[in-house]
């Protein structure tokens, strides 16, 4: 039943969304019963006996302080150990000059504990930060979970988000792929995909859009990223080889190969569950980077949309358009994996310099960055301080934009500095 295209229960009213909003589905499974109705009471609370002994419990924390949890903020940079307490030349403590404020919450043990000192950038936790005049229409947080549908319970067992990260060689990696507003708000999984993967003397680092118009195409997208690994492993000394030399045909021609056999084979997986490999339509971007910091050559292997973007003292470069000026991004031509792998674009990277920061993404986050000023400034002002940690990462890559509400997929390579 769709409670949005049907009176609501008795009591229930239901959750507001955008006037836009894609319905969401109905599970399959609804329950024929309460279980109120199975007689599940909880059992009465014996009373206690008149002039019983009761324990007397000491005023006072039950922990010591440091055990005890602190708030933090979900913004970056909000992580941070307890601060030490200033001590005079003489000895002994220093008086504050100013006494932060107690809130309500606090008023009540700061005469046990004295006043909680926060870190600076501490941030009250609240909804994730949006760019633009108006908040983005759907909600900041997950409001459902997808389903099985159709017999394959593949897609409700993908996670909403995920994210990794390391170091390899020169380079530092964070990625993250997180399921947009609309697939949430209609109990849609996650379409996307993201890979951070090493592979002999390789760094290989993919993202991959499932063409939301195919019912199957979140196999499609998990499925080209494994099996383009597959494919990579045993060429990896092949591969560093042509980017230790610099060839770009040599690198055009082994790639394109790769894509074409991982291309097959995931025809092939559509194939033998019963799918139209159509239904497996993705799109493919990835890079390939040498754990030689002698080695300054990346290369760069893409089928599709999406975006390949650099970060180089403050300003931003967009590296994926073609030289004939097709952006792949503005095109209204889509090419996808398994049918389109003929048409895969590669090319080298051959003028990277220490402190460069390369993102590589698919739409979601490549539309908006390429098209509002103000998510560019947003994240290039935190990328371009300092690589954030995984959580960091996490927080500032779903950084919302109103109209925007696709999946997000995105990879950071940041060079180490001179």
């Amino acid at each position: 039943m769709n409670p949005y295209e049907n009176a609501p229960p008795a009591g229930r009213v239901p959750e507001p969304g955008p006037d836009h909003a894609p319905p969401r589905k109905g599970d399959p499974i609804e329950l024929a019963s309460s279980v109120y109705e199975h007689g599940w009471d909880l059992e009465p609370v014996a009373p206690v006996p008149v002039g019983a002994a009761v324990a007397a419990v000491a005023p006072g924390p039950v922990a010591p302080e440091e055990f005890l949890p602190r708030p933090i903020g979900p913004g970056p940079a909000a992580v941070h150990g307890p601060r030490p307490d200033p001590v005079s030349p003489v000895g002994g403590p220093v008086e504050p000059a100013v006494a932060p404020p107690a809130g309500p919450a606090e008023a009540d043990t700061t005469a046990a504990s004295g006043p909680v000192v926060r870190p600076a950038s501490f941030r009250e936790p609240g909804p994730l930060s949006h760019v633009g005049r108006k908040p983005p229409a759907y909600p900041a947080e997950p409001t459902d979970l997808p389903s099985v549908r159709a017999g394959d319970p593949y897609g409700a067992l993908l996670p909403d988000t995920v994210v990794d990260g390391g170091r390899f060689g020169p380079v530092t990696v964070r990625a993250a792929s997180v399921r947009g507003d609309s697939h949430r708000y209609a109990a849609e999984c996650r379409q996307d995909a993201a890979l951070v993967v090493r592979v002999g003397e390789l760094l290989l680092v993919a993202v991959a859009d499932g063409v939301g118009s195919q019912p199957h195409s979140h196999h499609g997208s998990n499925g080209i990223l494994r099996l383009l690994a597959k494919q990579v492993a045993p060429k990896a000394e092949t591969l560093l080889g042509v980017l230790r030399t610099g060839s770009a045909a040599d690198f055009a021609s082994l790639t394109s190969r790769l894509v074409a056999a991982a291309a097959g084979e995931l025809a092939q997986e559509a194939e033998r569950a019963g799918h139209p490999p159509k239904s497996w339509s993705t799109t493919l971007r990835a890079l390939l980077v040498p754990a030689d910091p002698e080695v300054r050559v990346r290369g760069f292997v893409s089928v599709g949309d999406g975006g390949l973007l650099r970060l180089r003292e403050g300003g931003w470069d967009n590296l994926d358009a073609e030289e004939d000026g097709d952006d792949p991004l503005i095109s209204t031509r889509t090419d996808c994996l398994p049918e389109a792998y003929e048409l895969a674009r590669t090319r080298l990277i051959t003028d990277t310099r220490p402190g460069d920061l390369l993102v590589l993404c698919t739409d979601g986050l490549a539309l908006p960055l390429l098209k509002e000023p103000e998510l560019r400034e947003f994240l290039g002002g935190r990328w371009a301080r300092e690589v954030p940690g995984l959580a960091e990462f996490l927080w500032q890559a779903q950084v919302r934009v109103r109209s925007y509400d696709d999946d997000r997929s995105v990879v950071c390579l940041w060079e180490a500095p001179a």
